[in-house]
């Protein structure tokens, strides 16, 4: 179901008009109920899978401990039927730039086995308590969640579920981000970025094929952007009118000045439940940060598409950081610090956001391409053609 279509706009309406309405003790089942009926509607397939792994999660960690086989086991359940269904799509022509819905994945898989990996992990470590299966429920299927992310966490959840009450500032709050969260998705994608921007690429002159790759690259990486926390920020508010916190999961990301900063604030969700259940565990056990980042973006990289142009684009991105981090050691290591040099400071800064957004938009053409060699030539017509 498009997140644009009137459908979706009366479902969100009648939920929260019905969600206040009714008693406290059943707000959360209701919401579990419309949810499961949108999936049994829209994907009667979605509905089954992601009730199964609700369900087999659940019982794999029931108990005062979960046991590291069973840990291992609820894991092997979640992995599995997600790289069946990810590998038979993509090897089937399919793309990861529809981020809202297609027919061969799950409706929410991805974030819905994040999700379910979060709350296996946690059990695992005792941080979580078993909860009633209604609760497990709700969570996984809270409707503002399941089909764009955020990856909220469970303890988030069921704290904020313990608080909830009509609040004006809450729903002040909601209108307002689902207000921002449509006006980047219909004015600033569609209408600019894909259709002023898109009419002005097509006008150029076909002999500067540099300028028409770089925009068309430059136009891809804003429309990514912009519809991706268009679509987090209508998540949020209608979460904010359900009275729920969701976490952020952007925040101005293209304006970091460099790499590190820019993971903090690109998809969030993903990148700190990667630092929490990839990155830190592997640092713990083989000491060494360069591997625990490889295999952290790695995993970033296959969680959007198992294919080895992702693999590639998270390696990208993982060598980065590390780059980025090698140069942190030597400027400390010489003392220097350009950004805060008296009158001139703000011109590095700006250069740091420059590099930094040009990194990551270059990075893009990587899983925009079809394979290596169709990179290769989008990256030798911006650079050199113009020689």
């Amino acid at each position: 179901m498009d997140f644009l279509s009137l459908q979706w706009l009366t479902l969100m309406m009648a939920t929260v008009s019905l969600y206040w309405l009714c008693p406290a003790s059943w707000r959360q089942l209701l919401v579990l109920v419309i949810t499961l009926a949108l999936l049994i509607y829209v994907s009667p397939l979605s509905a089954a899978i992601l009730t199964f792994f609700a369900l087999s999660t659940y019982w794999l960690t029931r108990g005062e401990q979960v046991t590291l086989p069973r840990m291992c086991l609820a894991l092997a359940v979640v992995v599995v039927v997600l790289a069946f269904f990810k590998i038979r799509f993509f090897n089937a022509g399919g793309s990861a730039g529809d981020i809202i819905t297609n027919a061969a994945i799950p409706l929410g898989l991805s974030y819905y086995s994040f999700r379910c990996f979060h709350f296996i992990f946690e059990r695992y470590r005792q941080t979580v308590e078993q909860p009633p299966l209604k609760t497990f429920l709700a969570y996984l299927f809270f409707l503002p969640t399941i089909l764009v992310g955020p990856i909220n966490r469970f303890n988030d959840y069921f704290r904020e579920q313990e608080k909830v009450r009509w609040d004006a500032g809450y729903l002040s709050s909601g209108l307002e981000r689902l207000l921002f969260g449509y006006f980047k998705v219909t004015f600033l994608a569609n209408f600019l970025v894909l259709g002023k921007l898109g009419e002005y690429i097509t006008t150029l002159p076909t002999e500067q094929v540099a300028l028409i790759a770089y925009l068309e690259i430059l136009q891809d990486a804003l429309l990514l952007y912009l519809l991706f926390a268009g679509y987090s920020d209508i998540a949020i508010g209608f979460g904010l009118l359900l009275g729920i916190r969701v976490m952020e999961n952007f925040n101005w990301p293209y304006l970091r000045k460099n790499i590190s900063e820019f993971w903090q604030s690109w998809h969030i969700s993903l990148s700190s439940w990667c630092r929490d259940y990839i990155f830190f565990p592997v640092l713990a056990s083989t000491r060494n940060p360069y591997v625990a980042t490889l295999a952290s973006f790695t995993v970033i990289g296959l969680w959007h598409e198992i294919s080895l142009r992702y693999i590639c684009w998270g390696l990208f991105h993982g060598i980065g950081l590390l780059i980025w981090r090698y140069f942190q050691q030597f400027k400390r290591k010489y003392n220097l610090h350009w950004s805060q040099l008296p009158g001139i400071g703000w011109v590095f800064v700006l250069l740091s956001i420059l590099l930094t957004l040009h990194y990551v938009i270059f990075g893009l053409v990587i899983v925009n391409q079809p394979d290596l060699h169709s990179v290769w030539q989008v990256y030798k017509t911006i650079l050199f053609s113009w020689i």
